[in-house]
C-alpha cells in the first residue's frame, strides 16, 4: 500500500510546483493522479462549460494559462488588443479586393453574403444609371437632329451649344462678342456643314431636358463608386475586428481522435497548445 502511495504522493507534490511556473503541468499532473475523471473536467472548462470547482468548493480550477478564463475565451482579447494579426491582415486584404470575402475567410457566411451582396448591388446600379444616361443622351441627339437638323458625331461641348442658341448664327454671333470683350481671336466657330436651327423654343426646351435627365443619370452612376468605397471600407473593418474571434486555429480528426490547435494571443500570457481528446 505504502510503494502505490507514494508515486501518488510525489506526483500530487510535483504537480503543485509546476502550477506554479504554468497550469499545463498542472493538468498533466492532475490526469495522471485522477485519471479520465480529470481530463472530463479539463475538456469541459477548455469548451465553455461552466468552471470546475476544487473537490473543497473553494474555488474553480484555472485553465491552463492561468487566466481564469476558457481557451476560447482567451483567444478573443479585449476590443483594441492584438489578436491574431496575421488572420487580421488576410482578412482586410480579402475584403478590400472583394467586400465579403474577408468575412468568408473568418468564417461568417451571412456577412459575407450580405457584403458581396451589397457590392454586386452598387455595381448593377453603376451600369444600369450609365445604360440610362447613353440612352438619353442619344435620345436627345435624334431630337436635335429631327428639330434642329443636326448631323455627324460631334463633341459635348457642341451639343452643349446647341441647346443653348436657338441657331448655329446666334452662337457664332456669342463667340465673335466674347473675343472682342476679351480682345483675342475668334475661335470654335460653327461651319456651314455643323449648322442647326430649332424649329420653336419648345423643341429646344424638350432637348435641354433630355440632356438634363442624362446628366442626372450619369451623376447617379458616378455616386454608386462613393457607395462603393464606403461598402468596401465598411467590409474592411468588420473582417479585420471579426478575424480571431476565439475558435481554434485548426482542427482535424486523426484516427478516431479530434486534434486542435489553440492559440492564445494574449501581449502578457502568450502560449499555444495543442489539444488530443476523444469522445466515448
Amino acid at each position: 500500500m505504502t510503494a502505490v502511495f507514494v508515486p501518488v504522493l510525489v506526483l500530487v507534490l510535483a504537480g503543485a510546483a509546476a502550477a506554479a511556473d504554468g497550469a499545463a503541468a498542472f493538468a498533466a499532473v492532475e490526469f495522471e493522479v485522477l485519471g479520465d475523471g480529470a481530463s472530463a473536467g479539463w475538456r469541459g472548462a477548455l469548451a465553455d462549460a461552466a468552471p470546475r470547482w476544487q473537490r473543497d468548493g473553494s474555488r474553480p480550477v484555472p485553465d491552463e494559462f492561468g487566466t481564469g478564463r476558457s481557451v476560447r475565451e482567451a483567444a478573443t482579447d479585449e476590443p483594441g488588443g492584438p489578436t491574431h494579426f496575421g488572420r487580421k491582415l488576410k482578412a482586410g486584404a480579402l475584403s478590400a479586393v472583394l467586400p465579403g470575402a474577408g468575412q468568408y475567410y473568418n468564417g461568417d457566411r451571412g456577412r459575407a453574403f450580405a457584403m458581396a451582396g451589397i457590392e454586386a448591388g452598387i455595381w448593377t446600379a453603376y451600369f444600369v444609371f450609365d445604360a440610362q444616361g447613353d440612352d438619353r443622351m442619344e435620345s436627345a441627339q435624334q431630337w436635335a437632329g429631327i428639330y434642329a437638323g443636326t448631323e455627324g458625331e460631334h463633341g459635348d461641348s457642341y451639343w452643349q451649344a446647341v441647346g443653348q442658341y436657338e441657331d448655329s448664327d446666334a452662337y457664332n454671333d456669342s463667340r465673335y462678342r466674347e473675343a472682342r470683350a476679351e480682345q483675342v481671336p475668334v475661335s470654335s466657330l460653327i461651319g456651314p456643314e455643323d449648322a442647326w436651327q430649332w424649329v420653336n423654343t419648345d423643341r429646344r426646351y424638350g432637348y435641354a431636358e433630355l440632356r438634363a435627365k442624362g446628366n442626372s443619370a450619369y451623376d447617379r452612376r458616378d455616386f454608386m463608386i462613393l457607395f462603393a468605397v464606403v461598402n468596401r471600407a465598411v467590409s474592411v473593418f468588420d473582417a479585420v475586428t471579426g478575424a480571431g474571434r476565439g475558435g481554434d486555429l485548426a482542427h482535424a480528426r486523426v484516427m478516431g481522435l479530434d486534434v486542435a490547435l489553440q492559440l492564445q494571443p494574449a501581449l502578457s500570457d502568450p502560449g499555444a497548445r495543442c489539444v488530443v481528446s476523444r469522445g466515448f
